[in-house]
């Protein structure tokens, strides 16, 4: 009996663990969605799962730190149309090429992976005919709506520009050519 106990506690815990979103020091609860303003362009960032919840990722927008991936959670960036780089860093580095258009939302998926001392980080685009082109509207209205807290983030960045800056440079100089890294073209936005 207490064996049969004790098994159904651990299956109750690990129940709630999977569920449990995550938070961050870099991000408040916002109560609403962004829509694109005109002269932008609006990216989304989505992260459905709750696993690795007690591990979050830096987002960039090139040398700018825009937010943190949390787990069960979603972020909007307003961004400039045109071309951007999007980086998420864990145990890995994880690019995503952006080429946006005023006026659309657009979807990034982060999803986390086990790594060798602690989660990876990947980036998946939410393009036309993709796994989540419909997911997202349904991500949309059940993830927690978090914003970043752009102090606690610009004291983080500074903190860190010579690290972010290596990143940046072994994009260029290694790992751009190396891997086939994913896009969001004008097209993917809504």
């Amino acid at each position: 009996m207490l064996t049969k106990f004790r098994l159904w506690c651990l299956l109750c815990m690990l129940v709630f663990i999977a569920s449990c979103a995550g938070s961050s020091a870099y991000m408040k609860t916002s109560e609403t969605l962004m829509s694109p303003p005109g002269d932008k362009a609006l990216v989304r960032f989505m992260r459905p799962s709750g696993y690795g919840y007690a591990q979050n990722f830096n987002m960039l927008d090139g040398e700018r730190v825009i937010g943190n991936s949390v787990a069960k959670s979603q972020f909007d960036y307003l961004a400039d149309p045109g071309k951007h780089l999007f980086v998420a860093t864990a145990e890995n580095k994880a690019f995503l090429d952006a080429n946006l258009e005023a006026g659309k939302t657009y979807y990034v998926i982060t999803r986390i992976y086990m790594g060798a001392w602690t989660g990876r980080v990947a980036l998946l685009p939410v393009t036309r005919g993709s796994e989540f082109w419909d997911k997202v509207l349904e991500y949309e209205n059940t993830l927690q709506k978090l914003q970043p807290d752009i102090n606690a983030l610009k004291t983080w960045e500074d903190a860190n520009k010579a690290k972010i800056q290596k990143v940046l440079s072994a994009y260029e100089t290694e790992w751009k050519d190396k891997y086939s890294w994913p896009e969001l073209m004008p097209e993917d936005g809504r």
